[in-house]
């Protein structure tokens, strides 16, 4: 059943009556806490003002003649009886000023000073029924004016009470001096304060309960203009935006997130259809999965090192899948075992410093998948028949292991293994065998490139070699030199004794091949663009040269193959050795600088059969 909002009270109502009951609540304990202080306060200042009262009526006191006291017709007594009587009128909320003295019987009265026909005057002699516990305990021992911490209450009735010692003349206690200040007194005037301050709470009630709605009023607005602007998204106005924001952080920043959800709302209603077939849970599994395999797959295109790609990859599938393990193994060169050679449990690293490896075909699955060049796996390791228990992995549960293959040859085997029964899918297995191609394609690309960086350095040695060879035989040709001078340019060797010159190498492939030198008018100096462009063009000199050098290789080789073809061809017109040998030293002797050419026949030229010559 749908709820009904009319059916609870509104927020103003609430923050009013929040607010009135909290506002009552913090003037009740405010007049809690005042009358509790005045209260304490009163009570002290009375206990001060009784011992002040006690002490100054025991200076007061005779003790010589309050000793001699035998009955209550005696002059001692009368003369007690008068001077404690004259303290009990000049404070009129003394109720008993009285004299006390001990037996082994207990505490009795000895002067109660009282007029006549007063009601509760102790006469002479009087036992003490219900003494309180402090004056009992300091009765013998009392030094000074003691005052009882609260009212006390006797067959009497109730009093604030103080005591203080008579002594005699000598020092000696005689007795004790009590007196007496009824509650009545305390308790009217604490009566008094805290009617008072009931009124002054029930007088402001009223106002609290004005201010409280006027407080509930001005913080629910903005709330108001908020459920407003919901109420016009709720129906359908996802265009609507809060234009006025509120005057208070928390609400202005809800303001600004309820127009950027109207327009994101906007947004997404017209993308809805499309996104519909989208949200299931098999399918954000299965993009979760790929984008784990991508991601893995973009972690490993980056390295170039062979090592690091299947320690990376083994890591990041258990990381990325959550599996219990996961263990990489290439096929050696015979193809008759895979060796593991990555690992990212504590089982498998020890299994790599065992130097771990199955035998292809024969040992467990990573061996059957290995053989058979298709994917394995095992949901119950329990009962399958193909599967190699490994104490190292004790925690396996499921395994699955998926070939390594580039171009239908076997490199490795993926190995997976998880600590849960049933822990594969078809569609993960889809997903891991994609990976492991593009981990096939990670490891045959390193390979490649380590086989090409080898050949390209060998390469690039052979060149240097070779050039430096080549150059070697040029320059033992003869030495070139050509110089620029204000009258032109000159051959012959220049003098590099020049002063301030500068000598710029060209190099070839890491060869010294000539030398640049260049002198100036004066002594200005050379700067960083001129050192630029003098290197360019000693760099660019040096491929030049060095392209000039191939192109005369080229139609030395051009010439030579041309003059062999030649021969070629005269020598198959000659019908018999003569004239072939003739034909062949004639040839040769046409051979630029040659002086004489001879032709033998036979082991050496001292072991001859038979010898012609042409001389040039």
């Amino acid at each position: 059943m749908e709820a009904n909002p009319s059916q609870f009270p509104t927020l103003r109502t609430r923050l009013a009556l929040t607010l009135i009951v909290l506002a009552a609540i913090f003037s009740a304990g405010v007049s809690s806490i005042l009358y509790v202080n005045f209260r304490q306060e009163l009570r002290e200042n009375l206990r001060r003002r009784l011992e002040n009262i006690a002490a100054l009526a025991g200076l007061q006191q005779d003790g010589d003649a309050f000793v001699k006291v035998q009955s209550q017709d005696d002059e001692y007594f009368r003369k007690i009886h008068e001077t404690n009587l004259k303290i009990k009128t000049s404070e009129p909320d003394l109720r008993f000023v009285y004299t006390m003295r001990k037996d082994p019987q207990g505490i009795y009265f000895v002067v109660d000073a009282g007029l006549p026909g007063e009601p509760l005057i102790s006469a002479f002699g009087e036992r003490y029924e219900e003494p309180s516990q402090t004056l009992v305990d300091n009765f013998d021992t009392m030094t000074g004016t003691i005052v009882e911490s609260d009212f006390y209450t006797d067959e009497y009735g109730t009093f604030l009470s103080a005591y203080t010692p008579i002594l005699t003349s000598d020092g000696q206690q005689a007795g004790v001096l009590g007196v007496d200040i009824t509650a009545d007194t305390v308790l009217a005037q604490e009566r008094q304060y805290l009617t008072r301050l009931i009124f002054i709470f029930l007088g402001t009630l009223p106002f609290l309960i004005v201010a409280g709605f006027f407080s509930a009023n001005y913080l629910a607005k903005p709330i108001v203009v908020l459920r407003n602007a919901a109420d016009r998204i709720a129906e359908g106005d996802y265009t609507f935006k809060i234009v006025d924001l509120p005057p208070t952080r928390e609400l202005a920043e809800l303001a600004v997130d309820f127009n950027f959800m109207s327009a994101r709302l906007n947004d997404l209603i017209n993308e809805l259809e499309n996104r519909v077939a989208e949200r299931t849970e098999r399918l954000s599994r299965r993009t979760s999965q790929f984008r784990a395999a991508s991601y893995i797959a973009r972690q490993t295109a980056e390295l170039q090192d062979i090592d690091r790609i299947l320690s990376s990859v083994v890591n990041l599938v258990t990381d990325q899948f959550g599996f219990y393990h996961t263990g990489i193994f290439l096929m050696n060169e015979a193809g008759d075992e895979v060796i593991l050679v990555a690992a990212s449990s504590e089982g498998g690293r020890q299994m790599l410093a065992k130097g771990h490896s199955l035998r292809v075909g024969a040992q467990g699955i990573v061996g059957y998948v290995a053989a058979q060049k298709k994917p394995r796996i095992a949901l119950d390791v329990g009962t399958d028949a193909v599967f190699f228990n490994n104490p190292d992995l004790p925690m396996t549960r499921s395994e699955v292991a998926l070939p390594l293959m580039v171009r239908n040859k076997v490199l490795g085997v993926l190995d997976i293994q998880s600590d849960q029964p049933q822990a594969f899918s078809a569609e993960e297995i889809d997903v891991l065998q994609t990976l492991a191609d593009q981990v096939a394609v990670a490891i045959e690309n390193t390979r490649l490139l380590e086989e090409s960086q080898t050949a390209l350095s060998q390469i690039e040695a052979l060149t240097a070699v070779r050039t430096r060879e080549a150059w070697s035989r040029k320059i033992q040709q003869g030495s070139f030199s050509y110089t620029y001078t204000p009258l032109g340019i000159r051959a012959g060797k220049a003098s590099e004794e020049t002063d301030g010159a500068l000598k710029v190498p060209i190099t070839l492939r890491g060869q010294k091949i000539g030398t640049i030198l260049l002198a100036r008018k004066g002594d200005a100096p050379w700067s960083e663009m001129d050192m630029e462009l003098i290197n360019e063009v000693a760099y660019q000199a040096a491929l030049a040269l060095d392209n000039v050098r191939l192109v005369e290789e080229a139609t030395q080789r051009a010439w030579q193959e041309q003059t062999v073809g030649e021969l070629a061809a005269r020598f198959s017109q000659s019908m018999d050795i003569d004239s072939l040998l003739q034909t062949a030293a004639r040839e040769l002797g046409r051979m630029a600088d040659v002086a004489e050419v001879s032709v033998f026949i036979g082991q050496n030229p001292g072991q001859e059969t038979e010898r012609r010559r042409v001389r040039q």
